[in-house]
């Protein structure tokens, strides 16, 4: 068994594109079918390989969190124009 967290970047092409958390360097690249849920790029999951079956939990207090800080980045460079 294999787990880790991931960072999902993007979903392009059928695919969703995931960065290993927190290097956010390697990639994980799942097809959409594999996941039963849904997620949007920002999403901190946390991805379990159990017998060659992907399953993944939503971070949602990380993501959440995560979201806010770049919100708040956000509203700091536009105060500075």
């Amino acid at each position: 068994m294999n787990s880790t967290k991931y960072t999902l970047d993007r979903i392009e092409d059928g695919f969703a594109v995931f960065l290993k958390y927190p290097e956010e360097i390697e990639q994980l690249i799942l097809p959409i079918t594999a996941i039963d849920q849904s997620l949007q790029a920002g999403d901190r999951v946390f991805i379990q390989e159990i017998d060659n079956t992907f399953h993944i939990d939503l971070l949602k207090e990380e993501t959440e969190q995560k979201k806010a800080e770049v919100q708040s980045l956000m509203d700091k460079l536009r105060r500075k124009k």
